[in-house]
C-alpha cells in the first residue's frame, strides 16, 4: 500500500478469521487500494473476512460498493464469507438493500465470527509440489484420483488439464514451489494453484474460443467456467479457475 495513502489496513486472525481494520479515508483514490487488501485476504482463504469500519471515514455512500465488488470476485471460486461491521459514523449508510443481498453486516466483531456459522458443505484437498516438471505428472494423478473419490468423473479430465497447465505454467515463470488447491462445492470444481511469485497474469477471458497450440493458459480459459488470480497476503500469487458439471441434455 502506497506510504503516501490517505487509507492504512491493520489485519488480525481470530478464531479462523481474517479481521481487516482499515483507518482513514475511502474514497474514489483509496477504492481500489481497499479492494486489493480484501482480495488479497481472501485469496489466503480464511473462514471469513470481517471487515471493521470503526476507524473509517467513506466520503461517499456508492463507495460502500466496493464490498459488493470484493464479493462477486471471491463467489465465484471460494465459499469464504465477507462480514462488514459498520461504525457510528455510517449509520446514515445504506446497509440494507443490495449490500444485504450479498454481504453480511453485523454490529460487532464478536457478533460476526458467533453468526458466521456452518460452512456450506464443500470438499477440500491440497498438494504441495517442488518447481519441477515432474510436478506436472503429479499434479495430474492427483486430480484424477481425487474426482474419482469424490464421484465427479464427468470433471475429471478437463479438471487435470487445468491442473497440469497451471502446475507447469508456475513451475517455468513462478520458480517456485507451488500449492495445488482442489475444493467441490455444489456444483463447482475449483482448481487453484498457488505460488510465491507476485506477479500479475494475464487470463484470457472464458469462452468457447479454440485455443492456440503451445497456449496454455487460453486451454485453461476454454475448459473453465470462470478464471481469475489475486496476490495473496502472505507472499505470492493464486491463480484459479471454476469448472462445472456438464447438464444433462432435456429431453
Amino acid at each position: 500500500m502506497d506510504a503516501d495513502s490517505p487509507l492504512s489496513c491493520e489485519l488480525s486472525e481470530l478464531q479462523g478469521a481474517t479481521i481487516v481494520r482499515p483507518a482513514g479515508v475511502l474514497d474514489i483514490r483509496t477504492y481500489p487500494e481497499l479492494r486489493d487488501v480484501l482480495l488479497k485476504c481472501a485469496a489466503d482463504q480464511p473462514r471469513a473476512v470481517i471487515v471493521d469500519l470503526g476507524r473509517l471515514e467513506i466520503t461517499s455512500d456508492y463507495l460502500a460498493s466496493v464490498f459488493i465488488t470484493v464479493w462477486l470476485r471471491i463467489t465465484q471460486w471460494s465459499t469464504m464469507r465477507l462480514v462488514v461491521v459498520p461504525g457510528p459514523a455510517h449509520a446514515a449508510l445504506s446497509w440494507r438493500g443490495p449490500m444485504r443481498r450479498f454481504v453480511a453486516v453485523e454490529p460487532t466483531v464478536l457478533a460476526a465470527l458467533d453468526n458466521l456459522g456452518a460452512p456450506p458443505p464443500r470438499r477440500r484437498a491440497e498438494l504441495w509440489l517442488p518447481s519441477s516438471p515432474l510436478s506436472v505428472r503429479a499434479a495430474t494423478r492427483f486430480v484424477t484420483d481425487t474426482c474419482h473419490n469424490w464421484g465427479v468423473e464427468p470433471l475429471t479430465a478437463p479438471a487435470a488439464t487445468v491442473a497440469g497447465e497451471l502446475v507447469e505454467n508456475a513451475a517455468e515463470h513462478a520458480r517456485s514451489p507451488a500449492r495445488l488447491r482442489l475444493e467441490w462445492r455444489l456444483d463447482r470444481l475449483t482448481v487453484a494453484v498457488a505460488d510465491d511469485d507476485t506477479r500479475a497474469v494475464s487470463l484470457p477471458r472464458p469462452g468457447p474460443q479454440t485455443p492456440e497450440p503451445g497456449s496454455g493458459l487460453q486451454l485453461v480459459a476454454h475448459l473453465a467456467h470462470a478464471t481469475g488470480w489475486s496476490r495473496t497476503h502472505s507472499g505470492g500469487k493464486v491463480v484459479w479457475a471454476v469448472l462445472r458439471l456438464p447438464r444433462a441434455p432435456t429431453a
